[in-house]
């Protein structure tokens, strides 16, 4: 790949990364509700679950839900029923009760399997592989394969750098808004209205 491609998919990728969608939501919320940590976790959830992607790629899975609308729809399904699960927890969770410091430190895990498996449900991931990707490989400089790990491992990078930059910024309106339970409770209730917004965007 030449460096002009390359660039060109870097803006690419940072586009797509930057781009309100569930998995924006998902990492935001979390965010909001417990801090960057959190946050951060979430997207190397998200990330890591690129990983899958990838090998789906390789392997022509992806090729083939994509020929089979039932398969893909199951996928789809399954991640608009993962949002509004997450949508409903939002608006009930500590029943409305200040994130603490001591809340904030546990354990990050739990942040980074959901941000695993909601991009791992979310389609549209499997959809930008599919059609990105393919786009910047040149079977006629070989090793195919090398090419499509090449640029699913700058995807998965600037990706990262973009959403841990966004959450960043955002970890500032946890501080200014969730020190007020009132303004806690709209946050709440705006992103889980996002989060359904973009459940009902999927089922078209």
């Amino acid at each position: 790949m030449s460096l002009n491609e390359l660039i060109i998919y870097i803006f690419f990728v940072i586009g797509f990364a930057v781009s309100p969608g569930p998995n924006q939501m998902l990492y935001l919320t979390y965010t909001f509700e417990y801090g960057r940590k959190a946050g951060w976790a979430t997207a190397a959830g998200i990330v890591s679950s690129f990983v899958i992607h990838i090998i789906a790629i390789i392997m022509g899975l992806t090729a083939i839900l994509l020929s089979m609308p039932l398969a893909l729809n199951i996928v789809r399904y399954f991640g608009i029923g993962y949002l509004f699960y997450l949508a409903i927890r939002n608006v009930k969770i500590s029943q409305w009760k200040k994130s603490t410091d001591s809340n904030r430190a546990e354990s990050l895990s739990p942040f980074y399997f959901k941000g695993f498996i909601g991009n791992l449900l979310n389609p549209g991931s499997f959809v930008l592989y599919f059609s990105l990707i393919p786009q910047f490989i040149h079977p006629d400089r070989g090793n195919f394969l090398r090419q499509i790990l090449l640029l699913a491992s700058f995807q998965m990078l600037f990706s990262f750098i973009t959403n841990c930059t966004i959450i960043f910024f955002a970890g500032y309106a946890t501080n200014t808004f969730f020190k007020n339970v009132k303004y806690e409770k709209r946050i709440r209730y705006a992103m889980s209205i996002f989060i359904i917004v973009f459940a009902f965007k999927l089922l078209y």
